[in-house]
Parts: C-alpha cells; sequence; structure tokens
C-alpha cells in the first residue's frame, strides 16, 4: 500500500495563505519561494518581501520553525571551536557536531561576541548543556530553552554561585573567564583544556558524585580528586570542573583536600524566576523585539542592518530563528521591522541577535542558506541549533516531499519537479531523489517521455509523485493565463540555415523553468528580415536586424534579431592584413614591421629581428567580430624561425571570457605553410549565444634556439566555412514549421511538437 506523506506545515499554514504583511506601517506583499521540511518536527521557509505600493523596497528572510514536542528533536547551543573564547563558522560547527546518530540539522548565529583580545568571548549569559558558559556582569537580553526543551526568552538574569564548607560559605564569583583578585571561580570544560590561570592561587579538580549531573539551579556533590597549589593553569578534563582561588579565596581552598567531598549551590533566576536553562545564548542589551504578544515600539535599534532573532510562541514548544539579509538586494531592517516579521509568523516572544556580516540561517545539508552581507560566511562565537536525535543511522528512504511543494506555471511551462526524501524518523537524507514517477490528471497536463511536467491543461490541480510504488506525495500546480516570462537571449545573431526555436523561462519561486515556446503568442516587425512560428521557430530571410516579441496575458517580452547570410562560401576576412588595424606588441629589440600589404586580400608579411631575450614573442592584437555563423575558422602561416607555440585568442558573444585556442600543440612546423582549421561549435559548445565570435589576437612564441637575426611571418587571410551553404551564393530558406496542429474528433486539438505530440484541452480558437 502506497505511504502519502502530508507536507507538515506547523501553525504557519494560516499565515502563509495571506500573502502580505504591514512593516512598520507599509504594506508588503509576500513570496514564499521555498518551503521544506529540513529535519524532525521543522519547517524552513525562503521568504521575499517587497513593498506593496511601489516596489521600492525589498526584505529577504530566512526562517526556520522547530516543535520541540518533536520525541526525535533536541536544542543545542553550540560555542566556537567548544570553547568560551574562539570564533568557528556556523555550518563548520554543525558539520563538527554531527554524528551518524545525532545530526544539526539547521540553526542560526548567536551572540554578540568580543572582535578584539579574547576573539568570539560573548557578551551575555551563555549555557550549553546545562553547563554554565559564560556568566556576564551585565545582564542583556538572552534565548533557549530549559531542561524540558520549551523556549526561554528572558529580559533579565542574575547568577548565583556558593561553595558550601562546613563553617563558611564561599562565593563563586563567575563561570570560566578571568580568575581576579580574592576571587573564586569555576571553570569546567567549556573554558578550554585548562584553566588558564597564573599561578598565584589553589585549583581544586572536581568531579560530580553518582547520581549527580550539572544543572544551572541545582545544589550539587561533588569530590576533590586533585590539588595544586601555586600551579596555575590545571587541566580540565571532560565532564570534570576546577574550582580556583586567590587571595582570600586561596587560603580557603587551602583547608580542603584530596577525596573531600564538597557541596556547590548553583542558581538562576530569569526575570524574577529560578529555572534550570539547558541552552541559553545572548542578545542585545535594548528591549525584547517581541514581549508576551507585543512588538516593542521604542527601544530599538533604528538602523537597516542584516539581522537575526530568536523566538518561541506562548507555550514556548515552537521556536522560531529568522534571518533577514541587508546591505544588498534586500534593504536589512530595524529590530522593530524584525520583530514585526517575526510577530507577523507567530512568536509570543523574540530576542535579537547579532547581526551584520553574523547574520546566518545554516540548513543541512546546503550550508549557510542566506546571502550573508561579508559575501562569505563569517566565524562567530556561538550559534543555537536543532538537532536530531535518532536511535539508529538509517539511510532508507522511507517518504519524499517537494523541494517546492506549490508551484504556480503558466500554460505550457515546463518544469522537473525536485523531491526530497526522508528516513522513518524525518531526517533529510536526499535533496534530489532519482527514479520518481510523475502522473496527474489531463485536465492539468501531462508527463512528457523525458519524465517532465508539461502544463497544457486548463485547470490546476495535483501532481502525483511516487517511488518504487510505495512512497508518494503530491505537488500543488496552479495555472496561470498570465505570468512572468522571459526570452532567455536579448539578441540573437542567424542566418537562413540555422531555425532558432525560442527559449522561454518562466520564475517558480526561485527557480527557473522552461516555457514552452507554443504557450506565447509571436510576431514579426519585418518579415523580410527574420520570421517566427507560432511555435517560436526564428529564421532569417534576409540580411539586416529586426525586433521579434512575444507575450502571455499581461507579460511580453523581446528579442533583437540580427541575420547575417553569407554572400559566399568560403567567406575570407580580405582585409586581415590591414596594418592600421593591428597593434603588434613585442620582446625588445624585434622592431617589427609589414611587409607585403599592397594586396587586399593576398598573404601579408612581418618582418622582424630576433634578438636574445626572456620569453620572446610577437603579438598581434585586434577585436575583430567575425561574420555570421561559421562552422570552421581557417587560417594558415608560414615562417623562418623556430616557434614552440602559436595562440589564438577567440572571444565568445555575451561577456563570455577569452577562449585560448592552441594551434600545433605538437610544435610548429618550420619554413612550411602550416593551415589551421578551428571546429567552432566542437570549441565553444552548441548554445547560440556564442555567436558573433571575436578574434581578439594571435601570438606567435619564438624558440630561443632561433638564429639571431631578421626573420619574416607569411599570414594567409582568415576564411570562414558555413557547412549550409555549398555555392557561392547565398539562398536563404524559411524553416519548415516544427509544430502541426490537428482537431480530434472529441475536439481536442493535438499538437506534435518535435515528434512529440501533446493533447491541449478546451476551446479551439482560429484552427
Amino acid at each position: 500500500m502506497k505511504k502519502r506523506f502530508s507536507l507538515l506545515i506547523i501553525l504557519l499554514a494560516t499565515q502563509l495563505s495571506l500573502f502580505a504583511v504591514t512593516l512598520n506601517g507599509v504594506e508588503f506583499t509576500i513570496d514564499t519561494l521555498t518551503r521544506f521540511s529540513p529535519g524532525p518536527g521543522a519547517m524552513y521557509y525562503q521568504l521575499r518581501m517587497l513593498r506593496a505600493s511601489d516596489k521600492g523596497g525589498r526584505l529577504d528572510c530566512w526562517l526556520m520553525t522547530v516543535d520541540t514536542k518533536n520525541p526525535y528533536v533536541s536544542i543545542e547551543a553550540v560555542m566556537g571551536k567548544d570553547a568560551v573564547v574562539g570564533t568557528e563558522r556556523p555550518s563548520a560547527m554543525a558539520v563538527r557536531k554531527t554524528t551518524p546518530t545525532k545530526i544539526f540539522y539547521g540553526g542560526t548565529n548567536g551572540d554578540f561576541f568580543a572582535t578584539a583580545g579574547d576573539i568570539g568571548r560573548p557578551t551575555g549569559l551563555s549555557i550549553v548543556n546545562n553547563e554554565y558558559v559564560y556568566t556576564p556582569t551585565s545582564s542583556r537580553r538572552f534565548g533557549g530553552v530549559d531542561e524540558n526543551m520549551r523556549a526561554v526568552v528572558g529580559t533579565t538574569m542574575k547568577y548565583s554561585g556558593k561553595l558550601l564548607l562546613p563553617d563558611t560559605t564561599l562565593t563563586i564569583k563567575h563561570v570560566n573567564y578571568t580568575r581576579a583578585a580574592d576571587q573564586l571561580v569555576l571553570y569546567n570544560q567549556h573554558n578550554g583544556a585548562t584553566t588558564g590561570t597564573n599561578p598565584y592561587g589553589t585549583e581544586l579538580l572536581i568531579e560530580l558524585l553518582p547520581n549527580y549531573q550539572w544543572h544551572t539551579t541545582a545544589t550539587l556533590k561533588a569530590k576533590v580528586l586533585n590539588k595544586q597549589v601555586g600551579v596555575g593553569s590545571m587541566s580540565i578534563p571532560a565532564g570534570k570542573a576546577v574550582l580556583s582561588g586567590h587571595g582570600t579565596m586561596q587560603q580557603m581552598l587551602n583547608s580542603l583536600n584530596v577525596g573531600d567531598t564538597l557541596t556547590l549551590k548553583l542558581s538562576l533566576t530569569i526575570d524574577g524566576k529560578k529555572q534550570n536553562l539547558a541552552q541559553c545564548i545572548g542578545g542585545d542589551n535594548y528591549a525584547l523585539i517581541v514581549d508576551s504578544g507585543r512588538v516593542e515600539q521604542s527601544n530599538f535599534w533604528n538602523e537597516l542592518h542584516p539581522r537575526t532573532a530568536y523566538g518561541s510562541n506562548q507555550t514556548g514548544d515552537t521556536l522560531f530563528f529568522l534571518v533577514v539579509d541587508g546591505r544588498g538586494v534586500s534593504n536589512g531592517c530595524t529590530t522593530k521591522v524584525l520583530g514585526e516579521i517575526i510577530h507577523y509568523y507567530g512568536a509570543w516572544k523574540a530576542v535579537n541577535w547579532d547581526g551584520g556580516g553574523s547574520s546566518c540561517l545554516y540548513i543541512r545539508p546546503f550550508g549557510e542558506v542566506n546571502h550573508g552581507s561579508d559575501g562569505t560566511e563569517r566565524a562567530v562565537g556561538n550559534a543555537m541549533f536543532a538537532v536530531a536525535n535518532i536511535p539508529e543511522e538509517d539511510s532508507t528512504i522511507a517518504s519524499i516531499a517537494p523541494y517546492m511543494p506549490d508551484y504556480a506555471l503558466p500554460r505550457y511551462g515546463l518544469a522537473a519537479p525536485q523531491f526530497l526524501g526522508y528516513n522513518r524518523y524525518g531526517v533529510l537524507i536526499n535533496t534530489n531523489v532519482q527514479g520518481i514517477t510523475l502522473t496527474c490528471d489531463a485536465t492539468l497536463g501531462e508527463i512528457l517521455p523525458d519524465g517532465r511536467f508539461l502544463a497544457s491543461g486548463t485547470q490546476g490541480g495535483l501532481l502525483h509523485a511516487t517511488l518504487n510504488d510505495s512512497v508518494a506525495c503530491d505537488l500543488n500546480v496552479r495555472l496561470m493565463t498570465s505570468a512572468p516570462v522571459s526570452i532567455r537571449l536579448d539578441s540573437l545573431l542567424t542566418d537562413s540555415k540555422h531555425p532558432y526555436e525560442v527559449e522561454v523561462n518562466g520564475v517558480v519561486g526561485n527557480a527557473t523553468i522552461k516555457v514552452l515556446p507554443g504557450a506565447l503568442t509571436w510576431h514579426s516587425l519585418d518579415e523580410q528580415i527574420a520570421t517566427v512560428t507560432p511555435d517560436g521557430v526564428i529564421t532569417g530571410v534576409s540580411n539586416g536586424s529586426v525586433m521579434i516579441g512575444a507575450n502571455l496575458g499581461d507579460y511580453s517580452d523581446t528579442i533583437l534579431v540580427n541575420v547575417e547570410i553569407p554572400a559566399r562560401n568560403p567567406m575570407q576576412w580580405e582585409n586581415f592584413m590591414l596594418p592600421e588595424q593591428w597593434k603588434i606588441t613585442s620582446t625588445a629589440g624585434f622592431n617589427p614591421a609589414w611587409a607585403n600589404t599592397a594586396c587586399l586580400g593576398c598573404p601579408a608579411g612581418i618582418n622582424f629581428t630576433y634578438v636574445i631575450g626572456r620569453s620572446p614573442f610577437l603579438k598581434l592584437e585586434k577585436k575583430q567580430r567575425l561574420y555570421s555563423l561559421p562552422d570552421t575558422i581557417r587560417w594558415a602561416f608560414q615562417t623562418d624561425a623556430l616557434l614552440t607555440k602559436v595562440y589564438m585568442g577567440l572571444r565568445p558573444d555575451k561577456g563570455e571570457q577569452t577562449k585560448v585556442v592552441t594551434l600545433f600543440p605538437d610544435g610548429v612546423p618550420q619554413n612550411t605553410k602550416n593551415e589551421v582549421a578551428i571546429p567552432v561549435r566542437e570549441t565553444f559548445g552548441d548554445d547560440p549565444a556564442i555567436f558573433p565570435l571575436w578574434l581578439e589576437y594571435i601570438n606567435f612564441l619564438v624558440d630561443t634556439k632561433t638564429t639571431s637575426g631578421d626573420h619574416t611571418i607569411t599570414l594567409w587571410p582568415i576564411e570562414l566555412i558555413y557547412n549550409e551553404y555549398t555555392s557561392q551564393s547565398a539562398l536563404p530558406r524559411t524553416a519548415e514549421q516544427t509544430t502541426t496542429r490537428k482537431v480530434l474528433d472529441n475536439g481536442q486539438l493535438l499538437l506534435i511538437h518535435n515528434g512529440i505530440r501533446y493533447s491541449v484541452l478546451g476551446q479551439i480558437v482560429n484552427e
């Protein structure tokens, strides 16, 4: 029996149907470009928000929601390089911490951190796996989860640490970082390999007694394993801790011995209430951006920058990780707008974390999915992640889901949807599942022999996807009579022998899809120069330029068609050797000069004097456009000098880089007419966008074994070969229409396009 996988939308289904949000009093439309589950209990969204009035503003947003009630989900903070001081990219943290059964599948950067001195040290409260990492002296906003994986987003915190001795109680000033005069400090594995202290103190290595575990609010029993006086930088094994005292506190620790049992009392008060925070990362020193369902209106950062936010719903069991891009095509936002966005999607409380170039949303296995303003992912002090904890390694696909669960296609749009594969625990294990079989109702469209979907129907519906007859899902498709489409090329160079089927693109979310050209209405402004069939096939008729346009509903685009028909074959570049058209550079002392240039189209020579030099060369430079669509470039030269290499620089059109073609790679014969034939399409590919071709230079590398003195390079004109033209005069030929149409007995229209049959339902007009 087939399993239907319903893609969970958790909480956001109603919001996503609204398609608009008001930010700082301005309405923005929302386009959900991508939506899929990155791991158990989670959903990831790529959102584009445009100012509804004039489309003058844009915000690119990246959101992940996590249901902490999912039995396979945990939330974990990670420090850069697992230490209070140090930085690391969030994606590197996630990859480093991931194991086959513990998968860090999504998260964001976290706290503000020191960028000088102890680089990476967080500014706010930091807790990892129930252990304090850093307890700041000033209280900043913060976010995390408690021991039950319920979200905690707070405004004020108060840390308290005590060492209870039989006759006194000592204050543990803070956890990790610098030990100052007369202070007692608790160090654990998050400080690094050692305490990093100076030798002016006493340090006790301690281990919790059985049945005790580290918590941020708890009374704990520990045993002294080792004692060092006047040494410093005691090692901190994993799972153990060190009490380090200086001055008056050193004197108190000196009275303790190996084997003693100690009592530690730790507590953390959040907004007046004692709590056991299991994971925590600090935020800014402004107000919470969302507090009890209310977006902060006055105490916020009022500059436009990339931003990162963390929040939760009212019950604390749904978390929100949000990044807004900035300093580029996305404008960035204030923390007030950041609060409005995360509140719109369901946050009851939310905190602003570090932004700017640090803002990063990581999604496994894609890495940083947003576009960081640094141009590359930044190493940061810490990060918070959603983690999949599964009982066993599992690489079997148990369910599939579309990468884009909702397609809005123009009619005749072609799509090859991408499908994601998940194991039984909801872990994403394959980002492009192969072997998917698509089916759909005829009213929606049809499946082509190559497996792609053609939206040839008359109404939207479900596209069914099946894997191995056992796993299946549905993809919703909406058909649009008017849709944003664009012709791939702005301009085209063609002739009368190479009909070109125009490539038309449409946009689905953040993906570009192909649209069957026959879906558009085509017209040529001058059919004496070029014609276009109803299926978008362009053929040149005579030399000249013409605009050819197409439209689909309210959307239209044009392509400039330049027709160049060879007058003869081969076609010689007769003025190839005109001296004034070339720049000659060479090794110092060569003194090159033209000779034999009086005859147009005849061979010409370049005389030069060879002198000893480093890497001797002679180079002809000229940016010359080659005519029409040659199949072969033919050329010949001869010289009495010794050459090691000859290079020709040819550049395809549309801004492509120059391709260096090596002539005679096995050696250049001397005193022989050396003929060269460069196959154009084998060299540059079949894309019509390569034309016109440009010749940029010819470079002769002279062998140092050449005899000193006068030498000559004789050059014949370049010839262009056009395979389709067999006579001296070009006879233009209009291409046959590539699509035939036939009306069936039931009134349906049948299209046969390039040998493929397409049934088109609906009323037939002007057939």
